[in-house]
């Protein structure tokens, strides 16, 4: 059996929960922290929020807005 998943705060590598910081399930202030268990152990330990790197040109692009499901 095989499943996939995705985080639906992920938005091209750039958690949009925890603002600013590159997508980790399972880090600090994501939704999955403490709420599930990961087959790896690393996934399992405390994880602080990694600061995504900016854009090497200076401006950042404006992202595509998330559309709502309603």
């Amino acid at each position: 059996m095989t499943s996939g998943w995705s985080c639906p705060h992920d938005l091209n590598g750039i958690c949009q929960h925890v603002q600013g910081a590159v997508c980790d399930p399972g880090m600090r202030g994501c939704v999955l922290h403490g709420k599930v268990v990961f087959a790896s152990e690393e996934k399992n330990l405390a994880r602080k929020p990694v600061v995504a790197a900016k854009p090497p040109h200076g401006r950042e692009p404006n992202p595509p807005r998330r559309r709502l499901p309603f």
